[in-house]
C-alpha cells in the first residue's frame, strides 16, 4: 500500500493503539470468555488449570488482538499486515539465533542454579498431549505478543523517534503488561524489561519479527514445558522435568519462574550486549555492501 497513514505521526498511532486497542481487546476477550462459559457451561468454568486449559483460555481471550492489529495496520497505518515483519527469506539465521539464544540462557541459568544447589530436578515425566498443547500455546503467545509489541508498537515508534528510545519505550510497555501477573516483583519487572530489549534489538535493524518470535517461543516453551518452571508467574504444571527449588527467591525466581532470578538478569543483560553487537555489525556490513 502506498497511501499515506490516516495519522501521520508514528508515535501517535502507537499511543492510540495502547489507549484504544488494549482496552478493546480486553472487552472483546471478556465478552468471548462469557460466551464460552455460556456455551460450555460448568465444564469450562470449572476445568482443571493445566496447560490445555491455558491454551483454550489464552486463545479465547486474545484472539481479538490480531483482528484489532489488522484494523489499525490497514485502516490507520494504511500498510499491509504482512509489512509488520513476516518476510522469511533472508532472516532464517536470525530466527534460529533467537531460538538457540533463548535456550542457551535457560540452560546456563539452570546449570548455575543446580551447581549452586538452588535447583533440584526430582523426576521426569512425558505427557504427549501436554507437550503438544505447550508447543501450540507458546507458538500462539509468541506470535500474538510479538505482533503487538514489536510488530505494531515498535514499528510505529521507529517512524517517529530515535530507535533506542523506541526500543526502551516498547520494552517498558511490555514489562508493565506483565506486572499484573501472579508473584511479580521489582526484579521480575526489570528482567522482563531487559527481555523486551532483547526481543526488540533485531527489529530496530531489520523490521523483521522472526528473531523475536523464535526467541519468545523458545524462552516460554523450554522454560515451562521442558524445565518445569512457572512462566511469568503462571504455573502451567506440565513440564517434562519436575523440580524443587531451594534458597532465596531472588536467586531461584520462586513462583514467578526463572524470570524472577538475579541470574536471569545477568544472562539477559549479557545476551543483550552480544545481540546488539551482532545485529549492528550486520547492519553496517550490509550498508557497506550496498555502497
Amino acid at each position: 500500500m502506498n497511501n499515506k497513514p490516516m495519522i501521520q505521526q508514528g508515535w501517535l498511532r502507537a499511543l492510540l493503539f495502547v489507549l484504544l486497542g488494549f482496552p478493546l481487546t480486553f472487552v472483546i476477550g471478556f465478552g468471548i470468555d462469557i460466551a464460552a462459559n455460556g456455551i460450555y457451561g460448568n465444564d469450562f468454568a470449572t476445568a482443571p488449570v493445566d496447560i490445555q486449559f491455558f491454551l483454550k483460555d489464552y486463545v479465547i481471550k486474545n484472539i481479538a488482538i490480531i483482528f484489532i492489529v489488522w484494523l489499525f495496520r490497514v485502516f490507520i497505518d494504511r500498510e499491509t499486515f504482512y509489512s509488520l515483519g513476516f518476510e522469511w527469506k533472508g532472516h532464517q539465521l536470525d530466527a534460529w539465533t533467537g531460538l538457540f539464544g533463548s535456550l542457551m540462557i535457560l540452560f546456563v541459568g539452570s546449570l548455575i542454579l543446580v551447581v549452586n544447589k538452588n535447583l533440584y530436578f526430582t523426576n521426569a515425566f512425558f505427557n504427549f498431549s501436554d507437550f503438544a498443547a505447550g508447543i501450540v500455546l507458546f507458538i500462539i503467545v509468541a506470535f500474538i505478543e510479538e505482533i503487538v509489541f514489536r510488530g505494531y508498537l515498535l514499528n510505529n515508534l521507529l517512524q517517529s523517534i530515535n530507535q533506542w528510545w523506541a526500543l526502551i519505550i516498547t520494552a517498558a510497555v511490555f514489562a508493565i503488561m506483565h506486572i499484573q501477573n501472579n508473584h511479580a516483583d521489582i526484579l521480575s519487572a526489570i528482567n522482563i524489561l531487559i527481555a523486551g530489549l532483547v526481543l526488540g534489538i533485531n527489529y530496530i535493524y531489520t523490521k523483521n519479527l522472526w528473531f523475536s518470535i523464535f526467541f519468545h517461543f523458545g524462552w516460554n516453551f523450554f522454560q515451562g514445558s521442558v524445565l518445569g518452571y512457572p512462566v511469568s508467574g503462571i504455573d502451567v504444571g506440565s513440564g517434562i522435568m519436575q523440580q524443587s527449588l531451594n534458597g532465596a527467591e531472588r536467586l531461584t525466581g520462586g513462583n514467578f519462574g526463572f524470570e524472577g532470578s538475579i541470574f536471569c538478569t545477568s544472562l539477559l543483560a549479557f545476551m543483550l550486549i552480544i545481540f546488539s553487537w551482532r545485529f549492528s555489525s550486520n547492519k553496517i556490513n550490509t550498508v557497506k555492501e550496498e555502497i
